[in-house]
């Protein structure tokens, strides 16, 4: 009997798992990820000597890899920019107000990758935000949907 409830506790705890997240703080900034995602801190806080204003997050197949830049005031995502080996397929700007989004994809001239951003930017606070999924194929982004969709709506940002 001990052996069985060991046994579904187990595949409960299995199965629970992936459903679960875990909190990342940067210097200005806290965001949930997925549980089993390895976290890759990048570019390191111009304001901050003990945080990031950026990170990756990679999931365990590599299939996809989330990204978010989150600094304290507006800043320069250099760990995304554009490589040579890379084409811009897609950018598009709308501005409402003092904040504009914008949405930018950049695809691997290979194929074997596709990247996807958003930026919004608070012209009169001057601070940007930044969040994107690297993806191999659009099986694999469909596969990561929801929880790319968790992980952006998850991003709360700090002020001094």
């Amino acid at each position: 009997m001990k052996k069985i409830i060991l046994f579904i506790s187990a595949i409960f705890f299995a199965i629970s798992l992936p459903g679960q997240t875990k909190t990342f703080r940067g210097a200005w900034f806290d965001i949930k990820y997925p549980y089993a995602f390895k976290v890759k801190p990048s570019l390191k806080s111009a304001t901050n000597t003990n945080g990031y204003e950026s990170a990756f997050f990679e999931s365990p197949d590599r299939l996809v890899e989330f990204y978010v830049f989150s600094p304290q005031w507006r800043g320069e995502a250099t760990d995304i920019e554009l490589k040579p080996s890379e084409k811009i397929t897609g950018d598009k700007t709308e501005t409402e107000g003092n904040t504009s989004i914008r949405w930018w994809t950049i695809a691997a001239k290979n194929g074997s990758y596709t990247r996807s951003y958003q930026e919004k930017t608070y012209n009169i606070s001057n601070t940007n935000w930044i969040i994107g999924i690297k993806y191999k194929n659009q099986a694999a982004f469909n596969k990561y949907k929801k929880q790319y969709l968790a992980f952006k709506s998850s991003l709360v940002q700090y002020a001094d």
